[in-house]
């Protein structure tokens, strides 16, 4: 869904997180960036809004650089774009793809803008809670300088 966020549909949840702004540069292996995310969410249990919220970030801070092969997400990028939580928020658009949830699963809708909710089984998780829970796996990684070619 590119600028305006993703959405993840797993067996029991439909959780949903909208971008992150930035000023795109380049778009080439985003998606790379983006599916490595959602393995490494998977691979540590997270849950699904964490996960989807990481990969949003990852794919972000990937398109704020230029070059195929050469510009990968950076961890000081990724935190960056999280803790900023900078969020392109379109509640309407959410509600509108939501609406049809026949099945009565929970959806989780990250958010920046506190709210009690949006219905019965819609769910809005606060970016800050996601974020103070994802952050921590995350700063004490010392930061690798990149090598010269």
């Amino acid at each position: 869904m590119g600028s305006r966020g993703s959405i993840m549909i797993t067996k029991n949840t439909i959780s949903c997180a909208p971008a992150f702004k930035i000023d795109v540069v380049d778009t080439v292996g985003c998606g790379d960036s983006f599916t490595a995310a959602i393995a490494f969410g998977f691979l540590h249990d997270l849950p699904a809004v964490n996960t989807l919220t990481l990969a949003n970030a990852v794919g972000a801070a990937t398109a704020t650089g230029c070059g195929a092969g050469r510009n990968v997400a950076r961890l000081d990028k990724v935190l960056q774009l999280m803790r900023e939580a900078d969020l392109n928020e379109d509640i309407t658009l959410w509600t509108e793809l939501t609406e049809g949830n026949s099945l009565r699963i929970e959806v989780s809708i990250l958010s920046g803008i506190a709210r009690n909710g949006f219905s019965e089984n819609i769910v809005a998780v606060p970016v800050t809670k996601v974020v103070s829970e994802v952050l921590p796996m995350f700063e004490a990684v010392p930061v690798r300088s990149a090598v010269q070619a």
